[in-house]
Order: structure tokens, then C-alpha cells, then sequence
């Protein structure tokens, strides 16, 4: 353990006892307790300790750091929000990490890029090298303590203190036994202390510390090593890190950045490039097969040829076998995209030219790829229905076209970084697919469907997330001959929680109108389910 000066011990406490009251908050909030706007709580309680913790390293201002808050604060709120299981869990590992991109990008700037690859070299060096290490601190901090305060003097008065609370245990029994004789009330409020010590489990409070205590050292390893960070000697296995922070450096001093930072090299970068005639080879007998596929396409699905299907196959049938293919081709294609654009050598003129018309013919071929696969999910979910997964499906698609059209503008912009627009435009995306409301854009298209051609899936609905209440309610009101309504409305009252049941920190916008709307629907038996599926 290394020795600190007196300013960095009273740091250190500072920080402990700060980190302290982060895990009793985070015990507050969450032990026990189903996930509402206790997360976005305690997503700014964890800031306002960031800062302070930090506020001689960095300074609090509105500037390129400070927007990516913007995402984590609107990811924290779905949980008050909506209800959507499937989001819940992805936000539950999206926010972290959004959390340690944002926490060191504010620190480390602009020695490091939030949207470079080497930002994930940072985040595990910081959780794996720097917070790692810090983690027994705490226990070690209090044991010193408490080992220094017995070498004091005051350890007397202390044991004193405990010589008189066993002395007096043997007087209080009697004292008390005695009043309880005197008085009938002080008798029978006394008679009520076994069950309240009954009801103090020692297994469930040694759990609520433990929890407690790691939240507490989590934190305290995390702000520290930040702070404090392991300074790193140089060895010739590092020089792949020292390339990328150079890289990243530019001219500044890698000392101005921290100290582990100090010692990074500068090593001159070696360019490797894949030879450009191989690359164009492949390229060319690629698109020569997805220009052809691209002629089918127009012929079933662009020029009017869709009666040319064989008699066996239905536009469901074919729509569904074809489309995961696409998508899987889709990806291969973006993947040798990056490569040509990023790992080839392009240093000719005519080769660099010739490159680019095939990429942009892989491209258009690729946009065909993603209309031919997004119009078999349209057919797909007009033979079977709206689903959740079918949804998102779509919105990959859509997302996929976007970044080939960003690439497609690199093509001709050698200038444009993608790394930052596609980041962004991730991060955009995942924040656009919480806020659609997906399970209410699933419940509204299957009742078009349903009033279109007669079909839908009523249990299903019941399975989703609350907001689908109001999409059910109206299709009782309007269809109230539909058999299997009632059972989903009661399957989702059944998952709401019972009035009292639930802590103001577990409250959920989505649950409560959802509570609210089956307010006057009365609770029904299970047996009344078993009748409704039949």
C-alpha cells in the first residue's frame, strides 16, 4: 500500500465517507425494491459525488463531455418511465458503460476520443488496472484506523464505556422486571420487544452490509483510481497502446494528462495495407453476383413479377427464408467496407479510383439487399402479425442503410472520420428505439391488422410491457365479441403490483397509467383465465 502525505489521507477519508453515502443511498433505493425512479436517482447521486470528488481535475461546464450526459440521463429515465423487460435489461448494461466513457473521457480529454477504439482500451485499463487495485482499500483505511485509535489513550475510556454496559445489562433486567410488576402498560410494551428483536434476521443484515460495503469500495476504487492511477513503466509489449495514444495525443504532452500517462512512448506508426489488386479482384467477382441478384430483386419485387413465385411457396414462406440470409450478407458486405476503406493500400491513383466505383457499386448492390429484406418483413408481419423482435428487426435495417449512406458520402470525402458519426448515430438510434414505444407500435399495427383481416394474437399482447393497457381497452370497447381480450387485461392487471405493495422509489410512469386505466376492471380468479382459454 503506498504511503500518502497528510492531504491525501484526509482526501482519502473524504472520499471513503462520500462513497459511504452513495452505498447507503444505493442501498436505500434498490434493496429490495423493483427498479423505478430509484435509477435515475441514483444516477445523479452518483454524479453529484463524481464531481466533487474530482472538482480540482476537472472543471463543471457545458461543453463536448458534459453533452454525453444528455444519453445516460434519458437511458436512466426509461426505467421511471416505461416497462419494457427486454430494454430494461439492455439499459442495465448500456448505462454503465455509457457511465465509464463519460467519466473518463471527462477526464483523460483530449489526449482520448470518446468514439475511438482506443476508448475501449482505456475503460478496461481503468477498470482492470487502476480501480482493481484500489478495491481493499477501504477495509484497509478503516482497520488502520481503528488500530491507530487503540494505540491511543482513548482506547481507555472506550473500554470503560463497555465495563459499564456490562455491569449495567444485570441491573436493567431486574429494574425492568420489577417496573413491569408495577405498571400493566410498560408490562406489555415490554412483552413486545422479543418480537421486534424477532424480527431482525442476522443473515439479512449481514447481507444488507455486504451490499453496502461493495457498492461503498466500488465507487471509492473507481473516483480513486481515476485520481490516483498506477504510473506505468515502459516495456516493449506496450508499444501497440503507446501507437494509439500518441495517435490520439497528437503534439500535447501525455504528462499533462495524469501520471500514467506520462511514461507512454512515442512510437512512430507503421502503416499496413492489403494489396490493392487483391482487394479489387474480390470486389469485382462480388458485385458481378450482386449485380444479377440485385436483377432478380427488381424482377419479384420492384417490376411488378411477383406472380412468378412457384406455386408451393407462399410470399410469407418466401420472405422468411431469405431474409436472415440478407441480413448475413448485409454484414459481410459492411465488414469488407471498412476493410477496403481503412486496410488498403490506395496509394495509386487509378487504383484508388477503380476502388471507389466498385465500393459505391457494393453499396447501391447492398441497399437493394437491405429494400429486398425489409419488404420480406413487411410481408412476413402482414401474414403473421406485428412482433416485438420483428420491429426492432425493421429498425436494424433502417440503421444499417443510414451507415452504408454515411460510408457511401466517405467515398468521396476522404477527410470524414467514421468512427464519430456512426457512434453517434448508434447512440441516437438506441435512444430513438427506448422512447418509439415499441410494445405500444406492435399492440396499434396488430389491431389494424386484426381490423383488416381478422387476425391476431391476443395473448401475446397480454405478455407485453404496460403500455400496451390503452391498445387493449380500446380493442375491448370496439370488439367486445373478440374472445381472449379479457384474458390478457387480466393478465396484466395480475402483474400489477398490489396498492401498498410498492415503495415511492419503484415508481414506474407506464405501471401507474396502467393501474389507473384497470382501476375499475375488477380482479378476476385464475379459474376465469382457464375459461378464457378455452
Amino acid at each position: 500500500m503506498l504511503v500518502l502525505d497528510e492531504q491525501q489521507s484526509k482526501q482519502q477519508t473524504m472520499l471513503l465517507i462520500g462513497a459511504l453515502v452513495c452505498g447507503c443511498v444505493h442501498h436505500l433505493l434498490f434493496y429490495d425494491q423493483a427498479w423505478g425512479v430509484s435509477y435515475p436517482l441514483f444516477i445523479a447521486v452518483f454524479y453529484i459525488y463524481f464531481y466533487w470528488a474530482l472538482k480540482e481535475r476537472i472543471a463543471l461546464r457545458l461543453d463536448a463531455s458534459f453533452m454525453l450526459l444528455i444519453p445516460i440521463a434519458l437511458l436512466s429515465l426509461t426505467y421511471a418511465v416505461f416497462s419494457n423487460t427486454l430494454f430494461m435489461v439492455l439499459n442495465a448494461f448500456a448505462i454503465p458503460c455509457l457511465i465509464f466513457v463519460h467519466t473518463i473521457w471527462t477526464l483523460r480529454r483530449p489526449a482520448i476520443r470518446w468514439y475511438d477504439v482506443s476508448m475501449v482500451l482505456a475503460v478496461l485499463e481503468q477498470m482492470f488496472g487502476h480501480t482493481m487495485r484500489y478495491i481493499p482499500r477501504p477495509a484497509v483505511v478503516v482497520i488502520r484506523s481503528i488500530k491507530e485509535r487503540i494505540q491511543t489513550g482513548r482506547s481507555q475510556r472506550m473500554w470503560k464505556i463497555l465495563i459499564g454496559i456490562v455491569i449495567s445489562l444485570p441491573m436493567v433486567l431486574l429494574v425492568g422486571s420489577l417496573l413491569a410488576s408495577a405498571d400493566t402498560m410498560f408490562d406489555r410494551m415490554l412483552s413486545q420487544l422479543p418480537e421486534l428483536v424477532g424480527d431482525m434476521h442476522p443473515g439479512e443484515t449481514i447481507f444488507r452490509l455486504i451490499w453496502i460495503g461493495f457498492v461503498t469500495s466500488g465507487l471509492f476504487a473507481y473516483v480513486w483510481g481515476m485520481l490516483y492511477p498506477l504510473k506505468r513503466r515502459h516495456r516493449p509489449e506496450e508499444e501497440m497502446w503507446g501507437n494509439q495514444a500518441q495517435a490520439s495525443l497528437g503534439n500535447a504532452d501525455p504528462s499533462e494528462f495524469g501520471p500514467s500517462y506520462a511514461n507512454v512512448p512515442a512510437v512512430p506508426r507503421k502503416k499496413v495495407g492489403l494489396d490493392a489488386t487483391v482487394t479489387i479482384t474480390i470486389l469485382l467477382i462480388l458485385n458481378t453476383m450482386y449485380v444479377l441478384f440485385a436483377v432478380v430483386q427488381f424482377s419479384y419485387f420492384f417490376g411488378g413479377g411477383m406472380t412468378a413465385l412457384p406455386s408451393e411457396m407462399t410470399y410469407a414462406d418466401y420472405a422468411h427464408r431469405g431474409f436472415a440470409e440478407l441480413i448475413v450478407v448485409t454484414v459481410i458486405n459492411f465488414t469488407l467496407l471498412m476493410i477496403t476503406l481503412h486496410g488498403t493500400d490506395r496509394a495509386v491513383r487509378s487504383n484508388d479510383i477503380f476502388l471507389r466505383v466498385l465500393l459505391a457499386v457494393l453499396i447501391g448492390c447492398t441497399g437493394v439487399m437491405l429494400c429486398s429484406a425489409f419488404l420480406r418483413m413487411l410481408m412476413y408481419e402482414e401474414a403473421y402479425g406485428f412482433s416485438e423482435t420483428r420491429l426492432l428487426v425493421d429498425v436494424f435495417i433502417i440503421f444499417l442503410s443510414v451507415l452504408f449512406t454515411i460510408a457511401l458520402v466517405k467515398l468521396w470525402k476522404d477527410r470524414l472520420q467514421l468512427m464519430k458519426p456512426y457512434a453517434i448515430l448508434a447512440l441516437a438510434a438506441y435512444l430513438i428505439v427506448n422512447y418509439m414505444q415499441v410494445d405500444a407500435i406492435v399492440a396499434s399495427n396488430n389491431i389494424k391488422r386484426f381490423e383488416a383481416f381478422g387476425s391476431i394474437d391476443t395473448e401475446y399482447l397480454g405478455s407485453l410491457s404496460f403500455e400496451v393497457v390503452p391498445y387493449l381497452l380500446e380493442l375491448k370497447k370496439k370488439h367486445p365479441e373478440l374472445e381472449g381480450t379479457d384474458k390478457a387485461i387480466q393478465l396484466m392487471k395480475r402483474r400489477l403490483p398490489l396498492h401498498g405493495e410498492t415503495s415511492w422509489v419503484s415508481f414506474n410512469l407506464s405501471m401507474w397509467k396502467a393501474g389507473k386505466a384497470l382501476q375499475a376492471i375488477p380482479l378476476e380468479p385464475l379459474e376465469s383465465l382457464e375459461y378464457y382459454s378455452r
